[in-house]
């Protein structure tokens, strides 16, 4: 049987880079990468691991995609096909699953004809898998890969087996829709400054996955050297051989065209679900301190270096569960916004979102179970409140239990200058980071106490703390004083269990009295940042490296948290 040139092109690729990334060279490069700054998209259990074994689980998923998958190969007419497709933003790229012309694969081109350049590098190869674990499982997980060039290559790589075929240029996890990836619909224009980088090369992998799965493209399996295939069964790898596609460039470009606008069309004309959401700034990759940065600490004296500490550690934990949940449910806050836009007058202006809201569009659009949806919800509509009041937090400097309270904090309903708060409670060495938002709980029946239940999301003094193990802590603003608040909201919960077939917990009035004297420095704390005349400092602007910024708080684009101080008590307390 012939060799086709195309097929030992791609499989010669593929065996190179499965021995690369099974060589101790893919660690010290993946090393290399992530200390300058990179970083991968993970689960975000990983992101707790020590570098090494993030290195390696990371590099572990890619060589399984690689070993396992289809490999595929195109005719440079498809390829010219594909690129034209991607540069023309005009053309919007819906990614449904039968765009995909495989579960896990492998895309190879070469250096000399690739499919794109990304900043004059040649994208030679992409690889595609199942979602990570805590991802939506409706999508993929994408790498797109450029040439590693000769003159960077260490002497005699190859007999060394420090050869590195191809280098890892950007990899997102992409949601099939109705979960859309704005960067395969919206122009340069359109795009926040963190898509701007990924947009073209992202569209031209999907255009030539479209070009792939097109009724005019012909797949032939074709064979490669006898070699390379020894290589490969050597390898351990599946599927040996590689699908060519081979057909007209202008046939191509026109059924991309023609079958993404009927794609388009059946999404947009009963939906509507492309709209733009709100502007509001995204969750950056890699969390961001601003003036808090670690290397500026030596210009810091002994007491604002420890509240640059605090505050990484604050802003480090609410970005990990900011991108587990984007992870979890990829575009999930964006959605979110634009729900909100479109429907906030059917809930109470001082809601961000219902929490029941929350889980019904998960369940919906993300198929999550309802016990993993109602579990979530709050967490993501705490979440979700402080991102969109720009994340704000208050550190309070004041002893323990100052600010307690036993009373009902109703004033919250009119007194929270932003959707969500957060705050920093620094006690004796420990940091007890919470959100605290309102949630509008009418929608519930006759048989809810109250419209609004403040609802809060703590780490309990844990950093590391996961979406799954922040304690969600909530009181309807009801009753003669917090203890008969926290009572009322018990008997509630316990009739729904009952009312689900489930077994309520055990009434004890010291549990509850417990449970309300723990309340209430929070909720003491909350209404004392909240209290009209509440003076607060800009942690930021006492560096000298920034502009005070005035209180009340004002929603912004940054994607960092501003941090205020509580240094005094409102003589309101």
């Amino acid at each position: 049987m012939a060799v086709h040139p195309l097929a030992d092109q791609a499989a010669l690729l593929r065996a190179k880079s499965l021995a690369f990334l099974r060589a101790p060279v893919s660690r010290e490069m993946w090393k290399t990468i992530m200390d300058g700054g990179h970083s991968f998209v993970m689960p975000a259990a990983w992101q707790a691991l020590p570098r090494a074994r993030q290195i390696e689980s990371v590099i572990a998923a890619e060589d399984k995609r690689i070993a396992d998958g289809t490999t595929f190969a195109m005719a440079d007419e498809l390829r010219q096909a594909a690129n034209a497709v991607g540069q023309d933003q005009s053309i919007p790229l819906p990614f449904t699953e039968d765009v995909l012309p495989a579960p896990s694969g492998m895309l190879v081109f070469s250096a000399q004809e690739p499919l794109l350049h990304v900043n004059s590098h040649p994208l030679i190869a992409v690889t595609w898998g199942p979602p990570m674990e805590g991802f939506s499982p409706q999508g993929v997980h994408l790498t797109w890969w450029t040439a590693m060039r000769d003159e960077h290559q260490k002497p005699d790589a190859a007999a060394r087996g420090q050869l590195i075929p191809m280098m890892p240029d950007f990899d997102l996890h992409l949601p099939f829709l109705p979960q859309f990836d704005t960067r395969l619909h919206y122009s340069n224009a359109e795009l926040s400054s963190t898509s701007l980088y990924s947009a073209v090369p992202l569209r031209t992998v999907v255009a030539a996955w479209y070009v792939l799965t097109a009724t005019s493209t012909t797949l032939s399996e074709q064979r490669p050297r006898a070699t390379v295939t020894q290589t490969l069964k050597e390898l351990k790898a599946k599927r040996r051989g590689v699908q060519v596609a081979t057909g007209a460039a202008d046939t191509a470009r026109r059924d991309i065209t023609d079958r993404a606008a009927d794609k388009m069309r059946q999404l947009v004309e009963p939906n509507n679900l492309l709209k733009p959401a709100p502007e509001i700034a995204a969750t950056s990759r890699t969390v961001s301190y601003g003036v808090f940065e670690p290397g500026r600490d030596h210009q810091l004296d002994s007491a604002h270096r420890r509240i640059a500490r605090i505050y990484r550690e604050a802003a480090a934990h609410w970005h990990r569960l900011e991108m587990q949940a984007i992870q979890r449910y990829p575009g999930v806050f964006t959605f979110l916004e634009d729900v909100r836009a479109r429907e906030h007058e059917l809930w109470q202006p001082w809601c961000w979102m219902p929490s029941l809201r929350v889980a019904a569009w998960l369940m919906k659009m993300y198929n999550a179970p309802t016990d993993k949806a109602m579990w979530d919800s709050p967490r993501i509509a705490a979440l979700g409140a402080w991102r969109s009041g720009g994340r704000h937090s208050v550190q309070s400097t004041l002893p323990i239990g100052s600010t307690a309270s036993d009373r009902v904090p109703v004033g919250l309903l009119n007194a929270m200058p932003a959707p969500g708060l957060g705050m920093v409670i620094d006690a004796g060495g420990t940091v007890d980071l919470l959100l605290a938002c309102l949630d509008d709980v009418s929608a519930r029946g006759d048989r809810s106490p109250s419209d609004a239940e403040l609802l809060l999301i703590s780490n309990y003094g844990e950093p590391d703390r996961l979406l799954e193990d922040v304690t969600k802590l909530t009181v309807y603003l009801t009753g003669n004083d917090l203890l008969d608040a926290v009572k009322i909201t018990q008997a509630y919960y316990d009739a729904a269990a009952v009312q689900n077939g489930k077994e309520p917990q055990t009434a004890d009035d010291t549990a509850a009295a417990e449970h309300a004297q723990t309340l209430g420095q929070f909720t003491g704390l909350l209404a004392a940042i909240c209290a009209p005349d509440t003076a607060l400092q800009d942690a930021g602007a006492l560096t000298g490296r920034k502009l005070p910024a005035p209180w009340p708080p004002q929603p912004n684009v940054l994607s960092e948290t501003t941090l205020w101080l509580l240094t005094d008590i409102p003589t309101a307390h």
